[in-house]
């Protein structure tokens, strides 16, 4: 029975601000001795309920967990599917990706995955971007309609930046651009010379809604891996809503 708890415990460690636990993270948490998460952290890896993130990274949520928390038998999440999306392409183009959520009129990274390029780029997890000021919170944006981002920003932004929108009438005007081609793109906002690219899920069961994104140096990305990023975001993109 007390491995059982302690299984519980580990497990509500996870929350939208920590993704991956480390074996000291757990200890510091829990409070237990070292040597026995050490045990029970490989006994629930064996076991699926998590699974081993980046080397020396710890542990991230498994795919039992994420298939129980479907929302039918033998369903995944919307936020397990998209993570499997983002992270094909981190392993493929080996830079940064994220799922994240739009929380108020900001957006928050719920999953993060890192690449095998030497040069990562982006916010920590569990940071906060202004909806209007970033690729990923532009992608949910412009799933809606102008009255409601109206609504939702009051009619103003954030001027969060220099390459973020200046006014409001400029921001619809990048959000119709953004609904014309099926992705956002921001240039030097999430951090000087940093690219990112994006795409907005909806769940169609549930109505949830996530936005897939990749960052990246912009010194470094080529037009080739641009090109292939934006057909594997949108190829993820009509996979996922459908």
């Amino acid at each position: 029975m007390a491995s059982l708890e302690h299984t519980a415990r580990v497990l509500r460690c996870f929350n939208d601000g920590r993704s991956t636990l480390t074996l000291t993270q757990a200890t510091q948490l829990l409070g237990l001795p070292k040597s026995n998460l050490s045990r029970l952290l490989r006994g629930m890896r064996d076991a699926e309920l998590l699974e081993s993130a980046a080397p020396a990274r710890g542990y991230r949520l498994g795919a039992l967990v994420h298939q129980l928390a479907g929302p039918g038998a033998g369903a995944q999440s919307l936020g397990a599917r998209a993570s499997a999306a983002v992270r094909r392409l981190c392993d493929r183009l080996g830079y940064t990706g994220y799922v994240s959520a739009l929380r108020g009129a900001d957006m928050v990274g719920l999953v993060h995955h890192l690449g095998h390029n030497p040069l990562q780029v982006g916010v920590p997890l569990g940071g906060r971007l202004a909806v209007d000021a970033c690729a990923t919170g532009r992608s949910l944006l412009a799933e809606m309609g102008d009255d409601q981002v109206r609504t939702l920003l009051g009619g103003r932004v954030s001027h969060a930046g220099p390459q973020s929108p200046a006014t409001f009438d400029e921001l619809l005007q990048r959000l119709a651009l953004v609904r014309r081609q099926g992705w956002a793109e921001s240039r030097d906002e999430a951090g000087k010379g940093v690219g990112a690219l994006a795409v907005a899920v909806r769940d169609a069961r549930t109505g949830e809604r996530l936005s897939l994104c990749m960052t990246y140096p912009m010194a470094v990305l080529d037009p080739q891996e641009r090109a292939q990023a934006i057909e594997m975001l949108m190829q993820a993109r009509a996979e996922l809503s459908a």
